[in-house]
């Protein structure tokens, strides 16, 4: 049966959380349930914030008056950053598709018992959008598509990604720091990305052996791999820890976040530390007798990443899921390279 190609990017995107999804949904049929609504909306913004609150993207300025009270978070991973400034979504477009209450295990302690419609991701449906009457908009980290921004901001004021950022190639720093303006609360986005740094330094410091290390970050889709280049989230996560991506995966010079690599370039895949992301697939990776045929692989040191949440997680890359990706997968990184 042929990929969509959509399932195919997602598949990337996501590193094949979107295909498991994509292949879920497909089984269960299609469904319009979005979800309960939270009780009164989003909460107000804790501690306040600095009103009104101007905040510059990459297709202009965007200005919040007052402090917003409903708040729709439509960019991937946005929710987590409203959540950690303890801001709760009215509604939550769910990229993943994988969890009923719109975001990961590292984050549903934050949602403090409500319930937010959850919208089907990664399209938008504005109709959906607009029955929640928003007051903000958060869309920092997406395909960049300015039409689509421009027909949100016709329901409230929307965020976008910073000026020169490809798509879906927002950082953490970024998305934090954006989100926080607009909520007039600046310096406590500072604060989390201060926070967030500094767990990563740890964790660096704590494994002197990964610096200098080259790795290799894919995800296994449609019989191929797509492997990630330095404008993602997973390579930015794993140059903090030291490595330092394939020089022949940044040779290849792809036009977005990952290069694709066909079976008879499997070769491409060998490096220090070999990650490969197969959600449901791991037991036929660990027999694919061509992946296995790379050093990295023969030496052991090829990683198959076959847990959901932490494939989810490592692909968030934010501050509420990098201390749960810390926490379960650079132990197993430790191993790998034993």
């Amino acid at each position: 049966m042929a990929t969509h190609p959509l399932i195919s990017r997602r598949g990337l995107l996501f590193g094949a959380a979107g295909v498991a999804a994509a292949g879920l949904l497909a089984a269960c049929g299609d469904s319009d349930d979005t979800g309960t609504p939270a009780a009164g909306g989003a909460s107000a913004p804790a501690g306040g914030g600095s009103f009104p609150a101007t905040v510059t993207h990459q297709f202009g300025t965007t200005t919040v008056e007052q402090a917003p009270k409903t708040v729709v978070s439509l960019g991937w991973a946005d929710a987590d950053v409203l959540l950690a400034l303890g801001v709760v979504p009215a509604g939550i477009l769910d990229w993943f598709q994988a969890w009923p209450v719109g975001v990961g295990p590292w984050a549903q302690a934050r949602l403090g018992g409500a319930k937010p419609t959850v919208l089907k991701g990664p399209e938008i449906n504005f109709e959906q959008v607009a029955t929640l009457r928003p007051d903000l908009v958060t869309f920092t980290k997406s395909d960049n598509v300015k039409a689509t921004w421009e027909q949100l901001e016709k329901l409230a004021p929307t965020l976008s990604g910073p000026a020169g950022t490809q798509p879906y190639g927002t950082t953490l720093k970024d998305q934090t720091i954006l989100i926080a303006e607009a909520l007039g609360r600046k310096s406590e986005g500072e604060a989390l990305v201060a926070a967030n740094d500094k767990a990563l330094a740890d964790a660096k410091a704590a494994n002197p052996g990964f610096a200098g290390k080259s790795v290799v970050v894919a995800a296994a889709f449609n019989g191929q791999y797509g492997a990630y280049t330095r404008g993602d989230g997973r390579v930015q996560f794993m140059e903090a820890l030291g490595f330092q991506n394939s020089r022949k995966i940044e040779d290849l010079k792809p036009a977005n976040f990952y290069a694709e690599v066909s079976k008879e370039r499997v070769g491409l895949l060998d490096a220090d530390l070999t990650v490969i992301f197969g959600i449901g697939a791991g037991a036929e990776l660990k027999k694919d007798a061509v992946l296995n045929s790379i050093p990295s692989a023969k030496a052991g040191r090829l990683l198959i990443i076959d847990d959901a949440d932490l494939v989810n997680a490592f692909s968030t890359n934010s501050v509420l899921s990098t201390p749960y990706t810390l926490e379960k997968f650079v132990p197993m990184v430790k191993d790998a390279l034993a």
